[in-house]
């Protein structure tokens, strides 16, 4: 009896401790299973989180560089400005080195060329001839000095921007570096032989479009290339040009846009009894 007793004892100690025995080691694998699965599941979120955040950035990159390249345009057209003597030559090639010949009339002409001093102070308006494929012709009574030409051009299938061209005249040596800083002014009545024109700006900023009006005594203004007159702007440093027209309409009333802040020099130009005069302004532009 005993004996049996023994073995009975020996016997449930034996399947409690495998049961015990089972359950730990099951146990452990269960929760080593479990913190795999969580460490795989982090993983695959890390991993899924890399490669959204790698698309978003690839999408980022190629909208910024899109954006970015439309808003550095390059010229497909290319003006080459000389000066032999009196007369001003320009050529247009295309991106080809090809004469550029396809141009639409722009007021009344094919080219405005816009001749002005690195001191701000000659301005003139030119209108080149065409004497062949690409080649346009002016003549241009100049003193000493350095000035910038503007090729104002209108193609018609190219696009084109329009950028300074340094042009000398006399001896370069003897000119010194003739940039100057315009400072604000307050006076905005200027006045050239019987005429007296008055601008009003509505607003200095670049957040939103800079409208000049004019009134003008002693005369009415003229037809002039097809407009009331014509408005030219270049900041000081002569990087930046704007050619803007009158609105239609009856008054010399006119629109720009400034793309940064700083200081310009305008040239408000009208035909007053047959003669075209240039009256100058100068602008502060803020942001």
């Amino acid at each position: 009896m005993k004996k049996w007793i023994g073995s009975a004892l020996v016997y449930l100690l034996l399947v409690v401790g495998g049961y015990s025995a089972y359950s730990f080691y099951a146990g452990e694998d269960v929760s080593q299973g479990d913190e795999g699965s969580h460490e795989e599941h982090q993983e695959e979120e890390a991993h899924s989180e890399e490669e959204e955040h790698g698309e978003h950035e690839e999408e980022d990159h190629a909208g910024g560089h899109g954006d970015h390249e439309g808003e550095s345009s390059s010229s497909e057209v290319q003006a080459d400005v000389k000066l032999d003597g009196e007369e001003m030559t320009i050529t247009l090639t295309d991106v080809e080195d090809n004469p550029m010949d396809s141009l639409e009339v722009n007021h009344e002409k094919l080219m405005h060329l816009i001749v002005i001093s690195e001191d701000l102070e000659v301005f003139k308006h030119l209108h080149p001839e065409k004497v062949s494929a690409g080649v346009f012709t002016a003549k241009a009574d100049l003193e000493d000095g350095m000035y910038q030409a503007f090729v104002d051009i209108k193609p018609s299938d190219l696009q084109y921007v329009n950028e300074a061209h340094p042009v000398m005249v006399g001896d370069h040596d003897s000119h010194e570096d003739a940039h100057v800083h315009l400072e604000p002014k307050t006076e905005w009545t200027k006045v050239q032989g019987d005429y007296t024109v008055t601008l009003d700006v509505n607003n200095f900023s670049v957040k939103e479009n800079v409208v000049l009006s004019f009134e003008i005594k002693g005369a009415e203004p003229e037809d002039y290339l097809g407009a009331l007159g014509h408005v030219v702007v270049v900041d000081e440093g002569l990087d930046e040009f704007i050619h803007v027209h009158p609105r239609e309409g009856e008054d010399p009333v006119f629109e720009a846009h400034f793309s940064k802040p700083g200081m310009y020099k305008l040239w408000a130009e009208f035909k007053l009894d047959g003669k075209v005069y240039a009256f100058p302004y100068v602008l502060e532009i803020t942001e």
